[in-house]
């Protein structure tokens, strides 16, 4: 068991570490942007990439999902290889239409929209020239890596990736002083770029054949998680195109860079689940012996205490890496933080649901999940401004939660250790509450001071029995390791 799990903890942690790396180098250039960006240019850019990320689910009609349980159910490689490519072929064909009928309709639509200082040209012709370029990366290459395990190759394509968006980005925002569109520029050229090592990468894993049956199962597995990604979409990004009816762009700008700092915490759930998923079908398919239960409450752990660090912190890290125009927007961070710490308990009720196909119950949590996330937000964000939003992130994550659960209950048994989960629920809003609101005045007083009150969450695991005798010893264990490996690391 504990190599099982020393081997998933591994896997997590490169598929995290990437995208850690990543969020870690968009918050030391955040000073840089909020200096070249308003906050007005900030939201402005925020709007045009919510409309991206639902054009990506659109583009992608959830083909990532399909090849993530798909993918086990192919005989050998050469029916992986022809999978693929029948994929990639549909993918780009798709693609190429979507883009040139939106650009055809697109100027007489948008305005329809009410986002008048979001004007179609150049911003959503940048949007829909980029997506389509992106699509087979993040459809396709990026989901074999992971089912494969390979995630050493899945952290590469995705740093290579960022890199290339980041640097040419700065090229257009802070060395040609572009504002927003520019961003968007660097954004479409960065895709032309890393399209070529992305045909690279699929020339040898995709045979360039057109199985109709293959896509026949593709889409019979992932159109009906089309309306879940989509309401996925609204719980994620409708909130900034509702702020944009109803507040100014300055404000949206606040949002966006806040909600950015509550993403931490999904960045490292992310990083978790795209290891976990793949092991829980193997195991479950295979019949493994590995505890799930157990593992589950683990992996609760980790995500309670990345929320308790993240909400305890949120004002000194708003404060110490963004311009002055933008320190309000930490008071959003917490709460978007708790959204997304519901939403990755919710992840390991839909495990359930996937394992056993049942696809078509999907939609039915997040579709219920968006429409109360966004008839929240038309209640709210007109009396409460961008904490309106931040609330209605929770409130669309927790009915997620429940309905997920309600489903993978009536699915199959629950095999989760629900009095150990229940207490580390407890600790963690417990010592939350004082750390969150500290504050002696000085952010770097505070830092100390709250870093002791977040590192009393372990120890409360341990001292009121949540974690075992055999669990303490095995994290004696680990640290001893740790240490003596950082050690020798810097001996050499």
């Amino acid at each position: 068991m504990r190599g099982e799990l020393a081997a998933l903890l591994g896997r997590s942690g490169t598929y995290a570490l990437s995208d850690i790396l990543k969020q870690a180098i968009n918050f030391l250039l955040l000073p840089l942007y909020t200096a070249y960006l308003t906050t007005a240019d900030y939201g402005a850019l925020s709007i045009a990439l919510a409309a991206a990320a639902v054009l990506e689910v659109i583009y992608g009609l959830g083909l990532r999902s399909a090849v993530g349980r798909l993918y086990f159910d192919q005989r050998d490689e050469d029916r992986v290889r022809a999978f693929a490519g029948t994929l990639a072929i549909f993918l780009a064909v798709v693609g190429a239409g979507l883009s040139a009928l939106l650009l055809a309709v697109g100027p007489g639509l948008w305005p329809l929209l009410g986002l008048d200082e979001v004007s179609f040209s150049p911003y959503i012709v940048l949007v829909l020239l980029t997506v389509p370029l992106n699509n087979l990366g993040l459809s396709l290459v990026l989901p074999l890596y992971y089912v494969r395990g390979q995630a050493l190759r899945y952290a590469a394509f995705s740093l290579f990736s960022f890199a290339v968006v980041t640097g040419v980005t700065l090229l257009f925002v802070v060395g040609l002083g572009q504002g927003a569109a520019g961003a968007l520029w660097g954004r479409w050229i960065a895709a032309l770029i890393v399209l070529v090592p992305t045909l690279a990468i699929l020339r040898r894993a995709a045979r360039p054949v057109f199985e109709r049956a293959q896509l026949r199962a593709a889409l019979a597995f992932s159109l009906p998680l089309v309306p879940h990604l989509i309401s996925a979409w609204a719980l994620n990004f409708s909130d900034r195109i509702i702020l944009g009816h109803f507040v100014s762009l300055g404000d949206v700008g606040l949002y966006a860079v806040g909600y950015q700092f509550g993403l931490l915490v999904s960045v490292v759930i992310t990083g978790a689940n795209n290891a976990w998923t793949p092991w829980y079908f193997k195991v479950s398919t295979g019949g493994g012996g590995a505890p799930v239960g157990r593992f589950v409450t683990y992996y609760v752990m980790l995500t309670v205490a990345l929320g308790v660090g993240a909400a305890a912190l949120a004002r000194e890290a708003v404060t110490i890496m963004t311009a002055a125009s933008y320190h309000a927007a930490w008071t959003i961070v917490p709460v978007v933080v708790l959204g997304y710490v519901l939403n990755g308990l919710a992840a390991r009720f839909l495990d359930v649901l996937l394992l056993h196909k049942r696809t078509g119950v999907v939609p039915l949590t997040t579709i219920a999940a968006g429409a109360a996330n966004i008839a929240f937000n038309l209640v709210a964000i007109p009396r409460l401004g961008i904490l309106g939003a931040a609330y209605g992130t929770v409130f669309g994550y927790a009915v997620r939660l429940a309905l997920t659960a309600f489903y993978a209950a009536r699915t199959a048994p629950l095999p989760f250790e629900w009095r150990r989960i229940g207490r580390v629920i407890a600790l963690g809003v417990l010592v939350t509450a004082p750390g969150m609101w500290l504050d002696t005045g000085s952010v770097w007083l505070n830092v100390p001071l709250k870093l002791a009150i977040v590192g009393l969450f372990p120890l409360l695991l341990a001292a009121t029995g949540t974690l075992d005798r055999a669990e303490r010893r095995a994290l004696v264990e680990g640290w001893r390791q740790v240490r003596g490996r950082l050690a020798a690391g810097i001996r050499r």
